[in-house]
């Protein structure tokens, strides 16, 4: 009897079981089952009834037989995703695997398939519905998804190594905790050139800078990093099914650890290049200059043409943000020592003084004089996004910063800052945004 599971088109030999042996000889038919088969079965459609060397000898043989057909029957007709059979569980099976050429022990559940196919494409923004961001990659065929996961094994072999290895099949907390947590590539893409992996205690090091404040990251030059172990919002996290993948002891599945690594790197942004990634590099290796990016980040050509107007308004209201904080007098220290909650007041105060700085300037079209003070005064006192308490943060924010700094050195003596008026305040944001504007046209 041959069976070979690897082609569609391949005949199974089975020896006679029909009464009437002689009329039934070289005799080929389909399978009632396999009419209905998918194109992507690995099972035969038709049944060869050859010579009388190849009947079966008794009745223990005709019962082997039969009970393959039921098998192969049984098989035929359990569910599918993208061709390829799942179990009573809804693993898939073998079958896959070995097309994806992933070891058996690697078990994924079709819902994290089926969670990614289902991820929401676009969410509401601004009003209006818009691209999402985190949208996830589209697995259509069965070659998608074999190609898909190939790649993604791939990937964590060649970072994981033997890590991947285990007796169990499952992994405890404390062997993710040893295994590496994240990578970052070239272009910012999940498949692109690796040019650092980090472990644990590195991966909390780079987020903790990630989180303090810079000119870098107020300008959003940061490489993008791509994680490989869950953490505690993953385990929590509705979206990716990681119930599917624990053990009772709460133990994460090989398979689970590819069905996370398949969940991250499906996210569209991951399986493009990054601006902002191969532009940290370009900038590291002396391939181009910070005002060669500023210029590149605030034209946004790396942003879809329908949302990129919108890009460069917030591009350029963040470099004016820079310029003027370089001109208050902040260092690149005194902005990582910065708590988070006065940084996010600082920049909330620059934001509204060159809103009101716009109004200003509308005012002053339409009437050639005025009283400016009196004016921005009623519009921050009436204007409900405009928040007066705001007003005084730079000028205290800047003492301190001061103070600090009087402290670290005895010889270090501040010029003492004259406290600017509103109007004084409201033009300084314009005049950093004009030199912006003017930069642009020059660079």
């Amino acid at each position: 009897m041959l069976i070979n599971t690897h082609s569609t088109n391949q005949s199974f030999m089975f020896g006679q079981t029909l009464a009437n042996k002689e009329d039934s000889q070289d005799l080929i038919f389909t399978l009632p089952f396999a009419q209905s088969a998918s194109k992507d079965s690995v099972f035969a459609e038709t049944l060869t009834l050859d010579s009388m060397q190849n009947q079966p000898q008794n009745n223990i043989e005709i019962r082997e037989n039969l009970g393959l057909l039921g098998r192969i029957q049984k098989a035929e007709q359990a569910p599918k995703i993208l061709g390829f059979p799942v179990d009573d569980e809804g693993y898939l099976t073998a079958t896959f695997n070995k097309a994806a050429g992933i070891p058996e022990s690697f078990r994924i559940h079709s819902q994290t398939i089926m969670d990614i196919n289902n991820y929401p494409s676009t969410i509401p923004y601004a009003g209006v519905t818009k691209p999402s961001s985190d949208r996830r990659i589209q697995l259509s065929t069965s070659e998608d998804l074999v190609n898909y996961f190939q790649a993604t094994y791939t990937r964590l072999q060649e970072i994981m190594g033997d890590n991947l290895q285990t007796e169990t099949g499952f992994f405890t907390q404390e062997q993710l905790d040893s295994m590496p947590q994240a990578f970052i590539t070239r272009d910012g893409s999940f498949g692109g050139e690796i040019k650092e992996v980090y472990d644990k205690n590195q991966l909390k090091t780079t987020l903790a800078k990630e989180r303090a404040v810079s000119y870098s990251s107020i300008l959003g030059l940061e490489p993008k990093a791509h994680r490989l172990i869950p953490n505690d919002f993953d385990w929590k996290s509705s979206n990716w099914p990681s119930e599917k993948y624990l053990d009772e002891n709460g133990n994460l599945s090989q398979g689970g650890l590819l069905a996370f690594a398949m969940w991250q790197g499906s996210i569209v942004g991951n399986q493009q290049s990054d601006f902002y990634t191969q532009s940290f590099y370009d900038i590291k290796e002396g391939k181009i200059s910070i005002e060669d990016y500023l210029k590149q980040y605030a034209e946004g050509e790396f942003v879809e043409e329908t949302y990129r107007s919108g890009h460069q308004e917030s591009a350029k209201r963040q470099i004016a943000f820079a310029s003027w904080l370089k001109d208050q007098g902040f260092s690149e220290q005194d902005l990582s020592k910065m708590k988070e909650e006065d940084f996010r007041s600082l920049e909330s105060n620059f934001h509204q003084l060159l809103n009101a700085y716009h109004h200003l300037q509308e005012e002053e079209e339409e009437a050639k004089s005025f009283d400016t003070e009196d004016f921005l005064l009623q519009l921050f006192a009436s204007h409900e996004a405009l928040d007066p308490k705001l007003l005084d943060t730079p000028d205290s924010l800047f003492e301190e910063v001061e103070r600090k700094r009087a402290l670290e050195d005895e010889r270090y003596h501040p010029k003492k800052k004259e406290k600017e008026t509103l109007t004084q305040k409201v033009k300084n944001a314009g005049a950093a945004l004009a030199k912006v504007e003017q930069f642009l046209k020059t660079a």
